[in-house]
């Protein structure tokens, strides 16, 4: 179980903000369309690293897979549920199941030209459903598996489908001086391939697609959300559409992951758009007068 976002969160974001994320976010006029409510979303660059947990499932003491991600409890269950902290492919290499950033240096960027500082979460799911098996702890007699093709080729490409999730605070510039703290999180359902650079050292890539299963924000004023408390969590809907590409393991900094050929940085990154009427109301309305969220916002 994760708590609300910590303090240094909240101050990486105000900083981020004063070093000039400029006047017209003041105004809430950052790159996002106040007729479809839609906003870009860049953030990173990062790595991720393994956890050698279930976070994804046990985000919120279970509350947020109960909410928006149920799928996941019967009919499609987290690797690291089955199988634990590692998973073998079937090429026999093992790779995490569950992996997370660096809560020590936060992912940020920008959502809506406003700046976004969080944690992302990220739990592969099995390559079977379990309606499918005649015996469902036993992955050979499942009938519906994610076909490999590029393994099956020798390429070392797996395909992943996973749950993500990202929780953090967007800051917005109230004026005169002033910043107020939008903590959200969004659950997403992410599929892709992963590149196998070199599982020694490590050196994975990924590029991967994120859709939206939810999207919420709460009360930072709690120290923790709790399944009991979910009920206290406003769902702020919506849809995504986001890209995961870059080196998501490196044997190194973020600085240091740097192509020698062309001197560009390799981390992943992400990039997308995000649509969400009341998001865009929410971070509209705290720019100018404040005041707390509502569920009916």
């Amino acid at each position: 179980m994760r708590t609300s976002p910590h303090l240094v969160t909240r101050i990486l974001a105000a900083a981020a903000l004063a070093a000039g994320a400029a006047g017209a976010l003041a105004d809430g006029d950052g790159p996002h369309s106040a007729d479809t409510f839609c906003m870009d979303v860049e953030l990173g660059p990062f790595h991720l690293m393994p956890d050698g947990s279930c976070a994804v499932r046990d985000y919120w003491d279970g509350g947020l897979q109960e909410k928006f991600y149920p799928f996941t409890m019967e009919e499609h269950l987290f690797n690291c549920e089955f199988f634990g902290p590692v998973t073998t492919l079937p090429t026999g290499d093992m790779v995490p199941s569950s992996v997370i950033s660096d809560e020590q240096e936060p992912i940020t960027g920008t959502i809506g030209g406003y700046p976004f500082t969080g944690t992302l979460l990220c739990a592969s799911l099995t390559n079977w459903y379990q309606d499918s098996c005649s015996d469902p702890d036993d992955p050979s007699t499942c009938a519906f598996q994610l076909a490999q093709p590029f393994l099956a080729q020798g390429l070392p490409y797996p395909r992943v489908t996973e749950v993500s999730v990202l929780d953090g605070v967007i800051t917005v510039d109230k004026g005169n001086g002033k910043t107020a703290d939008v903590p959200i999180v969004m659950a997403t359902r992410a599929a892709g391939i992963m590149h196998l650079e070199d599982l020694d050292a490590p050196l994975v890539g990924g590029s991967i697609t994120h859709s939206l299963l939810g999207l919420a924000t709460y009360d930072m004023e709690d120290e923790e959300v709790s399944d009991e408390a979910m009920d206290d969590v406003a769902d702020l809907g919506g849809s995504l559409d986001l890209l995961l590409q870059g080196h998501i393991f490196f044997p190194g900094s973020v600085e240091d992951d740097v192509d020698p050929e062309t001197g560009k940085n390799e981390a992943a990154v992400i990039k997308g758009t995000i649509c969400s009427k009341k998001l865009h109301k929410l971070l509209d309305r705290e720019s100018k007068k404040g005041g707390k969220p509502g569920k009916d916002d």
